[in-house]
């Protein structure tokens, strides 16, 4: 299987020279360099690793974009000047990716389906993980957990593995910095693609201290989509909430009125909600599936609101606290719904 090697560099070091020395006898295709904009102080250093294979191919911009940008510059670049390239063996030039656990992916992607993404999966340990690595993969995994339902060891890896027909779609996903490559794997149920978790070495050199992650900025643009869910439900919550105790106060506080509020209410805030969703969060056009689907949603929790309300009602004091535990429970459950099933690559067909 005829696969390419896409590293994005920012910046490299004496490290990346090292990395490349111990790669190129590991492996035997082709090996594209994208160069983030690091700018002419580190043009030697591109030229001395250029310079050791003629299987190394180079491509560079003026301004330093992000890995996000980088990396789909790259796949723009695989489709048009490597044709016969069957796949993409995406990974880091900082060292933090042995040789071996490349071409263990390699090996593995021939055995692989064209909808199927292989992640190369590194195990965190406490003691001997950095903390800003060690913590921020907790979080970007619990995160994903949220977000998606699925369980990830490792959501920040760079060493990915897929076939080239993945390529226009890979290169549709939102995101420049390293935001991308966590909406990929957000992407993925979306996309219909599969993820493969392959386990490899963990490697952090000098405390992981050459990293170009920007703590603050870097992971609110990761945690982006559910922040955006967040606000979205906040603002529809809010509005929910005043009309149905607006309403209560109006009908009573028995079985029936509680149904007839609970219905008014989320009606008003619930097409607020499919708006900011669909415009805001998953950034979808129009669509009578989605907007079916989403409907279906809608009234399962309404119902469920309704229930779960009720019952608390009769044993707490407050009946907008009971409202506020029942729709708490329902908004991750609404998020993973919408995330998978709703607003989707197959509902925008």
């Amino acid at each position: 299987m005829n696969i390419l090697l896409l590293i994005p560099i920012f910046e490299p070091s004496e490290k990346t020279i090292r990395f490349f020395e111990a790669l190129l006898p590991a492996t035997t295709g082709q090996i594209l360099i994208v160069d983030d904009g690091s700018g002419e102080a580190y043009r030697d250093t591109f030229q001395q690793i250029c310079q050791k294979s003629d299987r190394i191919h180079y491509e560079t911009y003026p301004q330093n974009q992000g890995k996000g940008y980088a990396l789909k510059y790259g796949l723009q670049k695989a489709s048009e000047d490597f044709p016969h390239v069957q796949g993409i063996v995406t990974a880091d030039g900082d060292g933090q990716h042995h040789p071996q656990d490349i071409q263990r992916l390699i090996h593995a992607l021939s055995t692989h389906t064209s909808q199927e993404l292989l992640l190369g999966v590194r195990s965190f340990e406490k003691k001997t993980t950095p903390a800003k690595s060690y913590w921020g993969n907790r979080l970007t995994s619990g995160f994903f957990w949220l977000a998606t339902g699925l369980r990830l060891q490792d959501t920040q890896t760079g060493l990915r593995a897929f076939h080239t027909a993945l390529i226009p779609s890979l290169i549709t996903v939102k995101g420049q910095r390293f935001d991308y490559e966590m909406n990929v794997l957000l992407a993925t149920k979306q996309l219909e693609i599969n993820l493969i978790s392959i386990p490899i070495q963990t490697i952090y050199e000098d405390n992981n201290a050459h990293s170009h992650f920007r703590p603050v900025h870097d992971s609110l643009l990761i945690y982006g989509p559910l922040l955006r869910f967040i606000g979205a439900s906040l603002v529809s919550a809010l509005l929910d909430s005043s009309f149905f105790l607006l309403l209560t106060l109006i009908l009573g506080r028995t079985s029936l009125p509680l149904l007839a509020a609970t219905i008014l209410a989320r009606l008003a805030s619930g097409l607020i909600n499919y708006l900011l969703n669909r415009h805001y969060v998953f950034h979808q056009k129009r669509n009578p599936t989605a907007a079916f689907r989403y409907a279906c949603l809608f009234l399962t929790i309404i119902v469920f609101s309704w229930i779960g309300v009720n019952i608390l009602a009769q044993v707490l004091p407050s009946l907008f606290l009971s409202k506020l535990i029942v729709d708490g429970l329902l908004f991750f459950f609404s998020f993973h719904v919408q995330q998978r099933y709703i607003f989707t690559k197959e509902a925008t067909k």
